[in-house]
């Protein structure tokens, strides 16, 4: 096989992505429900996702290392929300992602900065004190001082 070219797709793997993609729009049609319904607190606890909102703690700088076990969940749902017709927002993706993580116990935490536009928000996960996204550290949480 030369080096541009990858092996086939087992036949196990194809199931698998399809079923974790099929999970991934089970919950994300689940999420956009809640999120029009509910606050972003009962959204967060329907989904097994602890929120930080309220601690002025600066965002994690340390990047997590998830276990290989949950790369395709997460490859599914990064998938699942890129093509959400609603956006692909960081909330969603956070939201997916972290009941998808739930059993690493996921925190959602909230940020905003000021940039020549005005201000940018930005959600993201944190798992045992380290980020899943590198960006958050550049993001001064929403928390009460």
């Amino acid at each position: 096989m030369s080096a541009g070219m990858s092996a086939p797709m087992s036949l196990r793997r194809r199931i698998r992505v399809v079923l974790e993609v099929g999970y991934a729009l089970w919950w994300m049609v689940r999420i956009e429900v809640s999120l029009r319904r509910r606050d972003l607190a009962t959204t967060c606890r329907r989904l097994g996702i602890a929120h930080d909102l309220d601690s002025a703690a600066p965002p994690a700088t340390e990047q997590a290392v998830l276990p290989r076990r949950t790369k395709p969940a997460v490859s599914a749902s990064r998938f699942m929300v890129a093509s959400w017709p609603a956006g692909n927002t960081c909330l969603r993706r956070c939201l997916l992602i972290g009941h998808r993580l739930r059993d690493l116990s996921p925190v959602l935490r909230i940020g905003v900065r000021r940039d020549d536009a005005g201000f940018l928000a930005h959600s993201w996960l944190e798992i045992d004190g380290r980020t899943l996204d590198p960006s958050a550290a550049d993001f001064a949480t929403l928390g009460r001082s």
